[in-house]
């Protein structure tokens, strides 16, 4: 009964958070959130055979079965934790901070054009920043994922601007899909509107403006393209998304670190 009992309890997560955060009709259908469906499904699965048949499905298998799946258990359970451990520790800056170029990176926009409460935190934090720090320039950076209606990048910068942050002091980037490209298109969008090098955007002091879970690797991305002096500003999530947020980015941490084993990309930008 306690594993139908939880099992109902993740499928419900996944409800609730796609309820809160409406994306498009293909957007919710191939969310990361149905990997709580996925949980709450085995274990009712799970439930259901037993009471069935009288005794878990694994009590069947074979001596080496058993062992070779807790094997890849504990393996899996040790990959997690060390890149956890990672992701606990970014390079943080403070409010003080001295920064030339802020770089607010997006997190999604719904199908009604409308920022979630994760991003408005960051809108917050970069927004703060740069009304103490009147000569950083700042990248808001997101585009048009490929089931939305909307760019993201536009809504930031018309969020910055409510809160009081000067619309020169703002550039946008509107066409990246991901963090890779998040990070490479603003250094050429910092390149052509200040009429520096790559290379003089590259070596600058730099805020990447993210949600705590997402800073450790945004900044190693911002590395591997070359950004010699990164730090972050972090902002804190809904305690209800706190489990959904870090098995996520745990999951794209482990893709992060076999993408660049297996292809060694990202690579520095020329």
């Amino acid at each position: 009964m306690l594993l139908i009992f939880l099992g109902a309890i993740f499928i419900l997560y996944d409800i609730v958070l796609l309820s809160i955060h409406p994306g498009t009709l293909l957007s919710t259908l191939f969310s990361f959130t149905h990997i709580w469906t996925a949980f709450g499904a085995l274990l009712i699965f799970t439930a259901v055979n037993r009471k069935k048949r009288g005794r878990f499905f694994w009590c069947a298998w074979k001596k080496q079965s058993k062992a070779a799946a807790l094997a890849l258990l504990i393996f899996c359970a040790a990959l997690s934790a060390v890149n956890l451990g990672f992701i606990l520790t970014p390079r943080l800056a403070s409010a003080e901070s001295e920064a030339d170029y802020v770089i607010l990176l997006g997190g999604g926009i719904d199908k009604n054009g409308e920022l979630s409460e994760t991003v408005l935190k960051r809108v917050n934090k970069a927004a703060a920043y740069l009304l103490h720090h009147k000569n950083a320039l700042c990248v808001a950076t997101g585009g048009k994922a490929m089931w939305s209606n909307y760019a993201e990048a536009p809504e930031l910068k018309r969020q910055l601007i409510l809160l009081g942050v000067a619309e020169q002091q703002i550039v946008i980037e509107d066409r990246a899909l991901d963090t890779i490209q998040n990070l490479q298109y603003s250094a050429a969008v910092l390149s052509d509107c200040t009429g520096k090098s790559q290379k003089e955007i590259l070596d600058s002091r730099v805020i990447i403006v993210s949600n705590f879970f997402h800073l450790r690797r945004a900044e190693r991305l911002a590395s591997r393209i070359g950004f010699t002096n990164v730090s972050g500003l972090g902002t804190e999530v809904e305690p209800y998304t706190v489990p959904h947020n870090y098995l996520r980015e745990i999951s794209a941490y482990i893709k992060l670190n076999l993408r660049i084993l297996l292809t060694g990309k990202p690579q520095k930008l020329a």
